[in-house]
């Protein structure tokens, strides 16, 4: 058993599930905020001691591993790429049913593990442009993103800010965008509890916010595309120890055999 399963309380539920699992693990209200909003909340897949273990091993593979200096643009943001590449306890940041559901509403049956990352925001740092202002909005989508909420997200420590309904089209969103790095009129701060996921289209107009507490705030971050869409992660540089210790649901999203 390995040290997230004795944390989590369970081992591998999600690897004897199918890949891809029936949208009915959701509500009639979470599918709504699925198909209007463009994104989701999902309440209670992370135990504090299950947010607790992977923000401490984040932290350490970024001490570790002395991953490069941020960007300009990213200055106070600790950004550390392929989690898996460092660990399976970060199998627990893909595999969950209800996360899959989300992800199989948005788009379909059939879809691949594209990335998993984290994103620390430092205190008084973390603030983005809206961003994928360019990219098609409306359906068939061919991309979703999960963010596992390590820490609270809050109207003031640099949550993520939406347009809702903006993955279904560009209008008045686009129109009414003056400057993508000021506040939008219909934009919201999606706050959320600690251990909880948003689930949200990649095609939905969103940014973080700037950490205005004086905490950091921790989140990992999965992303999943269509079959025709080139992943974007070399899925074999994940070490084969790291491998055999990951669930059956994850290495099929990987599109490994072993």
């Amino acid at each position: 058993m390995t040290r997230l399963e004795q944390v989590d309380g369970r081992a591998d539920a999600a690897g004897a599930r199918s890949q891809q699992p029936h949208p009915v693990l959701l509500t009639a209200e979470e599918l709504r905020s699925v198909d209007d909003d463009g994104y989701v909340v999902l309440d209670g897949i992370l135990t504090d001691a299950v947010c607790d273990l992977l923000s401490a091993t984040t932290d350490e593979v970024w001490r570790r591993e002395q991953i490069g200096a941020p960007a300009a643009d990213l200055q106070g943001v600790q950004f550390c790429a392929n989690l898996l590449r460092h660990s399976a306890i970060y199998d627990r940041c893909v595999n969950d049913a209800r996360v899959l559901a989300a992800v199989a509403a948005f788009l379909g049956a059939q879809f691949r593990l594209d990335r998993i990352i984290s994103r620390r925001a430092d205190p008084q740092y973390g603030h983005q442009p809206l961003h994928d202002l360019e990219r098609r909005r409306g359906r068939p989508f061919f991309k979703a993103n999960a963010i596992w909420c390590l820490d609270e997200f809050t109207a003031t420590n640099g949550a993520t800010r939406v347009l809702p309904g903006s993955h279904l089209s560009n209008e008045p969103y686009l129109s009414r965008m003056v400057d993508p790095d000021a506040p939008h009129p219909d934009e919201r701060v999606v706050v959320a509890p600690r251990g909880s996921v948003i689930v949200h289209s990649s095609h939905l107009i969103h940014g973080g916010t700037r950490n205005r507490t004086d905490r950091p705030r921790r989140s990992i971050h999965s992303a999943f595309t269509t079959p025709e869409v080139d992943v974007y992660t070399d899925w074999t540089s994940v070490p084969q120890q790291v491998r055999g210790q990951l669930s059956t649901t994850t290495r099929l999203l990987m599109g490994l055999s072993t």
